[in-house]
């Protein structure tokens, strides 16, 4: 009977311990989290603008510019050799995303320490892309088999592509402060996204309704602002006699505005990272 007493009580103190986490995460005030993001914004816009303006509005106007103009048949851009520039416009966004985490959870650092803590980062973050490759490829594995079962895509094809669908977002979902815990954790790649399955557990659908609202905003922001962009780009154009210059207008406005959106979601995220390792540590 000793033996069974030792077993069941530290069960039962996981088990409330566990109960806890889940209580304290179904508290978590997201709204809260956009209060401290502007404050944040408010206070260190000197900072975070410029590594939002390098690590993402430079890599998409790099990107708007390698595209050619005739690549786009039938409204779909075409593959191409322009294609090569999604891998370094890709890494210096995944060292912006590190500076601007870095930024947000390290006290009182300046611009260039931050790009240094992301450059430190990097062979984790590099790692994190080999295991998203990997995932890729596993995720492609059922669809090719039912490929061959069905010989033409078909009802099971289309029931492997929904499933492998689902669990992606599941996935993007549960790892959302991934970049948080790279700069703060310094362990393994894998370690990382298993941390970040820990800190978001519970409250996945919370986060997925988050997600959800955030793409909405971003989608009604580019509607409402690229419309005019566009119109002042070609009145530029017009006026300079040339529209090639209107064209790099848009793309300079057209990144300025990814750096302000992802810059503030990279923030966002950071400081959510804060608020979920909070609770996950009993603070």
């Amino acid at each position: 009977m000793a033996w069974t007493g030792v077993v069941i009580k530290p069960l039962g103190a996981a088990r409330r311990r566990a109960t806890g986490r889940r209580m304290s995460k179904s508290n978590l005030s997201l709204g809260a989290v956009w209060e401290e993001t502007v404050a944040f914004l408010k206070a260190e816009l000197s900072l975070v603008a410029p590594l939002s303006l390098l690590g993402f509005g430079l890599p998409m106007v790099a990107l708007l510019l390698a595209v050619p103009a005739d690549s786009a048949i039938d409204g779909k851009l075409q593959p191409g050799p322009w294609m090569i520039w999604m891998l370094p416009c890709g890494f210096v966004s995944m060292l912006g995303s590190l500076a601007v985490s870095a930024l947000v959870l390290t006290p009182n650092i300046s611009v260039k320490e931050a790009i240094a803590i992301a450059i430190r980062r990097i062979p984790a973050g590099l790692g994190l892309f080999a295991l998203y490759f990997a995932l890729q490829i596993v995720l492609s594995l059922p669809l090719w088999l039912a490929g061959l079962v069905e010989g033409q895509p078909g009802p099971i094809s289309m029931l492997v592509y929904l499933a492998s669908l689902a669990f992606v977002i599941w996935m993007f979902v549960r790892i959302m402060p991934i970049w948080a815990v790279v700069v703060v954790r310094r362990q393994s790649p894998l370690a990382s996204v298993m941390q970040a399955f820990a800190l978001t557990r519970f409250c996945y659908v919370r986060l997925l309704a988050l997600r959800l609202v955030m793409l909405l905003a971003v989608v009604v922001t580019l509607v409402v602002l690229l419309i005019p962009i566009g119109a002042v780009a070609r009145l530029v154009g017009m006026l300079a006699g040339n529209q090639d210059v209107g064209l790099v207008l848009s793309f300079v406005c057209m990144g300025g505005l990814v750096a302000a959106i992802v810059g503030t979601w990279t923030v966002y995220v950071a400081l959510l990272y804060r608020r979920l390792e909070a609770d996950s540590s009993g603070m």
